[in-house]
């Protein structure tokens, strides 16, 4: 198990995904974001849903740079497969 430093308290970092019922907070707005998500945006005819699905995509996309840079790919690549493919 790893742990894991943010915002001045230590939290317990997931080692697989779903092995563990504490996560870093990061990979909570991770998982919110792509519960979240409209995966169908860019079908989307209003062009103010399309802007919301895009920039909604951008945060995913940072929010798992963020995490890949915390060494969590491997769960945030399997989360992300996990809701991207639901589509």
């Amino acid at each position: 198990m790893h742990t894991c430093i943010s915002n001045n308290k230590r939290k317990t970092r997931l080692t697989t995904y779903g092995e563990e019922k504490v996560m870093h907070p990061d990979m909570v707005q991770f998982e919110r974001l792509l519960k979240t998500h409209d995966w169908y945006f860019e079908y989307s005819d209003d062009h103010r849903v399309w802007q919301r699905g895009r920039d909604e995509r951008d945060e995913i996309r940072r929010q798992r740079d963020i995490l890949c840079g915390l060494g969590m790919d491997e769960i945030a690549n399997k989360m992300y497969d996990k809701y991207s493919s639901k589509v």
